[in-house]
């Protein structure tokens, strides 16, 4: 009996200390689920107000979007991004953006490395604009003639956002020192990472200089006003250019793009031209006539169309943080299909000319000013005569983006 009461007294103390583990473990196991279950109220409730935040916005962005004019008021701060699909356009508004986006990602995409855009839409540029012709005779028996034209010299500004643009230029010479208008030109220009095109016309009815005339004073250089020339020239230059996710001709010269890394790009293209320059020397003074190989013949007339491949290369240089210099050389080869008016009448002949551009560009944050400089030089020659004729152009341009 005894035997079986120390049995019965250690199984209940055994009991009785195992019951009191198991209650003691049971509170504290309580206790931190309580703990736990007051963290994930708290974490509960913070992800809560995030997720009310965000239902805000998203109800605000919605109510802003669904606004037919949020894009003009977009447009009108200079803040509006083509690339956000959420905001509503009017039909034909969405097609041309739809277009654009598709010509950005497909024609417009840099190496970040080397170029990246400028970060703004709106520029806004004051402009000083200045060229001259130049006009080269070789008659038979190498008798040279060299004229040049008088400097002319417009000013003024443009606005422009993204690819479009407006402005207003006036003759400096004509408002300032009441010149007649001699000189007309305009241009176009349309650039992006891969191609290319220029569109231009040039006029000029005289306000020129006679620099050398054969023998005639020696062959000496000389200064004799010359009113009875005429010159039109226009074209379409379009070309491609190779390295053009490391290379940016708008960089150079459009003020669209920044350089970031020297580099250049072999370009290849095509170039399309009209070419009409008259001469007439019937009332130059006898004593200039006198040196003439053929004083029957006293008027010039080079009226042809060229049709040429161009093949160059242009090479940006990044000079510190704020400098970019530029040198493009794009020489042609074609052939040059002569009119029935011209000097030797209707003819097809060979044909070689060139174009070079140079620039030097500054940009500091969003301003940005830069000298830009361009040669249009084109040849005719035959077996009779040597004629060139060029137009050079010097830029001074200014402003800023936003």
């Amino acid at each position: 009996m005894m035997r079986w009461a120390w049995i019965v007294a250690l199984t209940t103390t055994t009991m009785m200390v195992v019951c009191g583990a198991t209650q003691s473990q049971a509170a504290t196991a309580q206790r931190d689920t309580m703990e736990v279950d007051a963290g994930f109220i708290d974490l509960d409730q913070d992800g809560i107000d995030d997720r009310q935040n965000e239902i805000d916005k998203r109800i605000a962005d919605s109510l802003r979007y669904s606004d037919k004019n949020y894009w003009k008021q977009q447009l009108l701060k200079g803040k509006l991004d083509l690339k956000d699909k959420r905001i509503i356009y009017p039909r034909f508004v969405k097609f041309c953006v739809d277009v654009y986006n598709w010509a950005d990602r497909t024609f417009n995409t840099y190496d970040p490395q080397y170029v990246v855009g400028t970060g703004k839409k709106w520029k806004l540029m004051a402009k000083s604009d200045n060229w001259i012709d130049n006009y080269n005779l070789h008659f038979p028996k190498a008798m040279p003639v060299r004229l040049m034209s008088d400097v002319c010299s417009n000013f003024g500004g443009s606005i422009s956002y993204m690819a479009v643009s407006a402005g207003y230029m006036f003759d400096v010479d004509n408002v300032i020192g009441g010149m007649p208008v001699t000189h007309k030109k305009w241009d176009f220009n349309f650039s992006c990472a891969l191609i290319c095109a220029d569109f231009y016309y040039a006029s000029n009815n005289g306000s020129t200089q006679i620099r050398r005339f054969g023998e005639y004073n020696g062959g000496q250089w000389i200064n004799h006003p010359f009113s009875d020339i005429s010159l039109e020239s226009y074209g379409v230059d379009v070309y491609y250019f190779f390295n053009n996710r490391k290379y940016s001709q708008g960089a150079a010269y459009n003020f669209s793009k920044i350089q970031k890394r020297s580099a250049g790009s072999l370009i290849a293209g095509v170039t399309v031209s009209s070419q009409d320059v008259s001469l007439d020397f019937s009332r130059l003074p006898n004593s200039m006539i006198a040196v003439m190989p053929d004083y029957s013949n006293l008027y010039y007339r080079f009226r042809y169309y060229d049709y040429c491949f161009l093949v160059g290369y242009g090479f940006n240089c990044v000079m510190g943080t704020h400098w970019l210099f530029n040198i493009t050389a794009l020489p042609s080869l074609g052939f040059k299909h002569c009119l029935a008016e011209s000097e030797e009448g209707r003819n097809n002949i060979f044909s070689a000319n060139i174009k070079a551009k140079m620039s030097f560009v500054y940009n500091h944050k969003q301003l940005f000013a830069g000298m830009l400089s361009k040669m249009d030089m084109h040849w005719y020659s035959s077996r009779r005569y040597n004629f060139f004729n060029s137009i050079e152009y010097v830029n001074f341009v200014a402003g800023f983006r936003f």
